[in-house]
């Protein structure tokens, strides 16, 4: 546990002083170059753009990258915090609110690895608040804000093509359909599926009783 806690706030913290080298550069270079009145309103017009592209509008962006294939799927890195500004995500933090779900996907009948370290890009210093650190189908929650993260964000971050009718390269058809169950239940629209605490979600693309609708296995410990 504390190894993870480690990880995350260097991550964290090799993240900030990007930020904060960037924000200096690009204050250094706006100093050389002498910004006018004009130059100045078009740089608050593009600062807005982003930051309504960030609240979640972006829709091309929060996709970006995104891999229509069959399985296995290993966690997709490119883009990845592209995807997680155009989704308008919350910083990651272990407090104050850090919360799990427990995820199992199937593929015509058999089970497919939900990978360790998805959202967790270590090469480039960022970690998503929607990540996990073991194949045990355990999906982490953390951020510095209250929010409700869904179904379809984790997708997205993982880097799998997902929606109501199409699971990775599987599309609802004659040989199956893409369907969802959480705690048991059918879900209608799973891509904008609230996570709650403790959460059992199965998704699957197949034949109806081709795969269990039902987690068993308990959470972890301390979970």
């Amino acid at each position: 546990m504390s190894s993870r806690r480690e990880q995350k706030d260097r991550l964290r913290q090799e993240r900030l002083e990007r930020e904060r080298a960037d924000a200096a550069s690009k204050r250094r270079r706006v100093l050389q170059v002498g910004i006018g009145g004009a130059a100045l309103v078009a740089l608050v017009a593009v600062v807005i753009v982003v930051a309504i592209a960030a609240g979640g509008g972006g829709s091309a962006d929060a996709q970006a990258g995104v891999k229509a294939t069959p399985p296995p799927w290993q966690p997709v890195y490119d883009n990845l915090q592209k995807r997680d500004d155009a989704m308008g995500l919350p910083q990651a933090a272990d407090y104050p609110y850090h919360y799990h779900a427990q995820l199992r996907v199937y593929v015509n009948g058999k089970r497919v690895t939900v990978p360790m370290n998805i959202g967790i890009d270590q090469q480039n210093s960022f970690l998503s608040p929607l990540h996990t650190h073991d194949t045990a189908g355990i999906v982490h929650m953390e951020s510095t804000t209250k929010y409700d993260f869904k179904l379809g964000q984790f997708f997205n971050v993982w880097g799998v093509k997902f929606s109501d009718t199409q699971l990775g390269s599987y599309k609802n058809g004659p040989a199956g359909t893409v369907q969802v169950y959480v705690n048991g239940k059918r879900n209608a629209d799973p891509v904008n599926y609230k996570m709650k605490e403790h959460d059992r979600i199965v998704v699957a693309y197949g034949k109806p009783g081709s795969f269990p609708k039902k987690i068993s296995t308990p959470f972890p410990s301390g979970l």
